[in-house]
């Protein structure tokens, strides 16, 4: 509340005051009361002495106290004054004692007094003790104020929100045109919608707040906030004066977000909500706010018996707005934008697709209500759906019938909205089938993928592969296509023709599709080998295989197998640390890309051996199998890891790894993708055959990969039984070599360190990358005060350097001597070191030079351009803000960025527009040098203005002239002395009249700060 003490407005009080002095003398000399001596107390109901509000009607429960100091006339009369005139008038309403009483009696009952004919309004009550009331009478014992209230009152609004205030929390506040009697709420007296269902008070999750007083009733919802709440009806509540109050249902207003008005934090807390949702600004009852914001000025208030004002913040842009109530308390509440969008996933559909559309918002778990309008805006389905962690949320419609949508989606919580474009269902056409690609290659022994397409209301597919008169094998594949519109079958070439394989012929190649193959068989099934390469036929028919059989096929292609081969094998290594977080092939290529797994010859102690095979023909017997592993395991492809003879020893055996034994202790990992085959393995853990003989680091290992696999092998029956080796004669193998290496490292010598923070100690190792350890640096004994500095998580680089940084040697003194160790590594490295004193670091120093123009001359209007060479003097690379001034003022600005030594021209271009005739100071300046020079502005000769030359009397105006402060002076301006000239700067170039515009603001300021003096 603004407290606006004028002069004329304390005259004024002075006045009354002084009228109602003289007015109160005036009734004192008029009708001065004699001085009570009986009835001491008066109870017309509300207690002894005290006013009541009631509806008209009877008052029967009135008594007087008597205080004992009878005047010998025993009789005690009450009376309603019912024109306020201070006397007893015969006809006003009044009462007498019911039965005799003594001296000091209490509670001395009064006959009824009968209000019904009194209209709505407050009448003074008297009582006194006389032998009769008499018309004129003005001397009385005591008296009550009796209110006379006959009008029903209103819930004015209803708000769930959650209170600041503790004692509130989630509530919906119920305020009414005047004071209810809340002690009497209870039951179905209040009834809340929510959902769809009804609670009222009698259900646990309502309840009257304590904190409800007077007209302000808070029902409590036991801490839970309903996005969902619809309504409230009231019925049997009553006001102070026992008028029921209107019963009827009334709409609630839902706001998420809520703002402390009272907090009078604006510097240091800021309430957050989206744009376009409903916001509670809670401060005190019957507050007003004022609301200022980006393209917002407006005041508000909470209304009688509220402490709240819901502020609808839907046509709301981002920003800041400063919220401030009637006490002058500042808070500030930030909108940003939900980024709630939504669209339909097609352009249009068919009744045999269901209608799907995407939800995004910049905030994820958000729950949202999807309804589907027609275009005619009614709700034709609804349903719901959650943001999820990427911020989508997919909805489904299902199938629905021809027409055209639109989908609008709805945040629960923040009620904020989107809608899509307008999109069409279609009636879906007949049914067709076809292949997604006709044409399909593949390498014996894999599988083949065979997409099918589904369209209309076609559900199951009869493919068949192969044709016995063409090629030899058939086989005839059933397939429902689960309502889905595409379905890729995976055709194993591996299993084709071989009944004693494990695993299926076909199956749907998608794990999660709904799809499924029903049914599946060959005509051959005692193939020896896998199917041969060539073109193998292949038709789709929607009807059966009958249709195909009688050339009716809905769609025709090809699958063409080529020869399967082992192309290459490489061996990678890396550390243990990386590898345990390797899970599949995407892992060790991105591996590869950060370099922490690298092409080796070498295996170092602690390290991990990775083999990569790489191979076409492999994907149908791991799918027969389960696994690559399985496929090893069952020695179908087998490894075998041999002592080179150059390093074994003579008269020995070479020394022979034991795979199997490793890979059944689960010490071997297996990742395959189609076409990469990873064997990998800890140089820690190696097995040899031979358990007395030990590996050793000078050792070299040759790594051989064999196919052994008869089907995968397929040879020539003919030539496979002239083989004196039989199939061994046939088996496919690569190799790949590598020596097993000591783990070795050591620090870069001299190890010296700055007494300062942040000091790193470098090294070299023979380990993988990746390998993470900690480098301790421990003073010697005889450094005083001692100093122990560790880095964690040193990590190995793939050239084999690694680097101990941050160590905070700022308690060492220079010339102090320690050791430095590596630990928890897989190598011993140790040196020792020494502190030096710590150097300051360079600085970077801006020099500005060749200021161009230095000295120029301009007509007022145009466009300047200002140049300067920047040089960085100092001894480190720096950036700094490069600044175009003008009478010491920054009109522009540019950062650069200069290593030692280096130089960069910097241009500048303004614009002049406003600027007096005169010489001006113009300049380029860095954090550490300024150029200047002076830039002369000559008038452009035509002295011409937008005005008439007139002023206001005070001489302002913003022409070539100037006025004398008194009349209209021979400078133009724009009639009243406060105009502007209608020529604009261009938006992306600074203007020299900014100054000048500053200091006319500032003119302006100071001669209406004295005109209000």
């Amino acid at each position: 509340m603004t407290n606006d003490n004028t002069t004329r407005k304390k005259a004024n009080a002075v006045f009354f005051a002084a009228v109602m002095v003289v007015s109160m003398v005036a009734v004192g000399f008029a009708a001065a009361p004699a001085a009570a001596v009986a009835g001491s107390t008066l109870d017309i109901g509300a207690g002894d002495d005290t006013d009541l509000t009631n509806q008209s009607g009877t008052l029967s429960d009135v008594q007087v106290d008597d205080d004992g100091d009878t005047d010998g006339t025993p009789g005690m009369y009450v009376f309603i004054d019912e024109n306020d005139n201070g006397e007893f008038d015969d006809g006003e309403i009044n009462a007498t004692n019911t039965s005799t009483y003594s001296e000091s009696d209490t509670d001395i009952d009064i006959g009824d007094l009968d209000t019904s004919g009194l209209d709505e309004g407050t009448y003074t009550v008297y009582a006194v003790e006389a032998g009769s009331l008499s018309d004129g009478d003005s001397t009385f014992d005591t008296d009550v104020d009796l209110t006379i209230d006959d009008s029903s009152e209103e819930l004015r609004k209803a708000t769930h929100y959650v209170s600041n205030d503790s004692d509130i929390g989630a509530t919906i506040e119920l305020p009414f045109t005047d004071s209810v009697d809340t002690n009497t709420i209870s039951g179905d007296d209040v009834t809340v919608g929510i959902g769809g269902d009804t609670f009222d008070l009698d259900d646990s999750e309502l309840g009257v707040s304590g904190q409800s007083s007077g007209g302000q009733v808070f029902i409590n919802t036991s801490n839970t906030v309903y996005n969902n709440v619809e309504n409230v009806s009231i019925s049997g509540i009553e006001d102070d004066a026992g008028n029921s109050v209107v019963e009827d249902t009334y709409d609630v207003t839902y706001a998420p977000s809520t703002v402390d008005t009272t907090a009078d934090n604006a510097d240091t807390t800021t309430f957050e909500a989206f744009s376009g949702e409903n916001v509670v600004l809670e401060g005190d009852a019957d507050d007003t706010f004022d609301i200022e914001g980006p393209g917002v000025d407006r005041t508000r208030g909470s209304g009688s018996n509220s402490q709240v004002y819901t502020l609808d913040t839907d046509d709301f842009e981002s920003g800041e707005y400063n919220i401030t109530n009637s006490d002058d308390e500042e808070t500030i509440l930030e909108l940003s934008s939900l980024g709630l969008e939504v669209e339909s996933d097609e352009d249009e559909y068919t009744t045999n697709d269901d209608v799907t559309v995407t939800a995004t918002s910049d905030s994820i778990d958000r729950s949202l209500t999807a309804e589907l309008l027609d275009e005619d805006g009614d709700v034709v389905d609804d349903t719901t759906a959650s943001i999820d962690s990427d911020g989508e949320a997919a909805i489904d419609f299902g199938e629905q019938d021809t027409g055209t949508y639109t989908v609008e989606v709805t945040d629960d919580d923040a009620g904020i909205s989107a809608e899509t474009g307008e999109f069409d269902v279609t009636e879906a056409p007949e049914g067709d089938i076809s292949f997604g690609e006709s044409f399909v290659t593949e390498q014996r022994g894999d599988t083949a993928n065979i997409t099918l397409d589904f369209q209309g209301d076609v559900e199951t597919a009869y493919l068949r592969v192969g044709d016995d008169d063409e090629s030899g094998y058939e086989s005839n594949i059933t397939v429902d296509s689960g309502g889905e519109d595409s379905v890729t079958v995976a055709f194993n070439t591996y299993r084709a023709g071989n009944a004693s394989a494990s695993g299926d012929i076909a199956y749907v190649a998608d794990e999660d599709s709904d799809a499924e193959i029903t049914d599946q068989n060959e005509s051959a099934d005692d193939l020896a080998n896998m199917l041969a390469t060539g073109t193998y036929p292949m038709e789709l028919s929607s009807e059966g295989f009958g249709a195909i059989d009688d050339d009716n096929s809905d769609s025709v292609g090809d699958l063409e197998l080529e020869e399967r081969s082992v192309d290459d094998f490489q061996l990678w290594t890396t550390s243990s640390d990386v590898f345990d977080d390797v899970e599949d092939t995407d892992d060790i290529t991105a591996g590869v890309e950060d370099d922490e797994i690298v092409e080796t010859d070498s295996l170092t102690e602690g390290d991990v051996l990775v083999h990569e095979v790489s191979a076409t023909g492999f994907e149908g017997i791991i799918e027969s199998q389960g696994s690559f592993e399985d496929v090893v395991d069952n020695d179908n492809v087998s490894v075998n890891i041999e002592q080179t003879s150059d390093t074994t020893s003579p008269n020995r055996d070479p020394k022979q790894v034991d795979i199997q034994q490793m890979i059944d202790d689960d010490e071997v990992s297996f990742i395959s993708s189609e076409g990469s085959y990873f064997i990998a393995f800890n140089a820690d853990d190696v097995q040899l055959q031979d358990s007395d003989r030990e590996v050793s680091f000078d050792d070299a290992y040759e790594v051989t990969v064999e196919v052994r696999d008869e089907r995968l092998l397929s040879p020539d029956r003919d030539d496979l039984a002239d083989a004196d080796d039989g199939l061994e004669e046939f088996y496919e193998s690569i190799s790949a070599t590598f020596d097993l290496e000591e783990a070795e490292g050591e620090f870069d010598t001299p190890v010296e360190v700055e007494a300062t923070e942040n000091q790193s100690v470098t090294g070299t190792t023979n380990v993988a990358p990746g390998q993470e350890f900690t480098v301790r640096l421990r003073s010697d004994n005889d450094v005083s005060p001692g100093f122990v500095q560790s880095a964690e998580e040193v990590t190995v680089q793939a050239d084999g350097t690694f680097e101990a940084e941050g160590l905070d040697l700022s308690d060492a003194s220079a010339n102090d001597t320690f050791t430095v160790t590596a630990q928890q590594a897989t190598f011993d490295a140790e040196e020792d070191g020494s502190v030096v004193e710590a150097t300051e670091d360079g600085e970077a120093t801006f020099e500005v030079s060749e200021l161009d123009p230095a000295e120029a001359s301009v007509t007022a209007g145009d466009d300047v351009t200002v140049s300067a060479t920047i040089e960085n003097t100092g001894d480190a690379e720096g950036t700094q803000s490069v600044a175009l001034t003008l009478d010491g003022e920054e009109l522009d600005s540019s950062d650069v960025t200069l290593e030692s030594d280096g130089s960069q021209t910097v241009e500048f271009t303004a614009s002049t527009e406003g600027l007096d005739a005169g010489d001006y100071t113009h300049g380029i300046a860095t954090d550490d040098d300024e150029a200047t020079g002076t830039l002369t502005v000559e008038g452009d000769g035509d002295g011409s203005g937008d005005g008439d030359g007139s002023g206001d009397g005070d001489g302002s105006g913003d022409g070539d002239g100037e006025s004398d402060g008194e009349g209209d002076g021979d400078g133009s301006g724009d009639g009243d002395g406060n105009g502007t000239d209608e020529g604009e700067t261009d938006s992306e170039t600074p203007g020299f009249g900014a100054l000048v515009a500053l200091v006319a603001l500032i003119a302006a300021a100071l001669l209406a700060t004295r005109r209000n003096d």
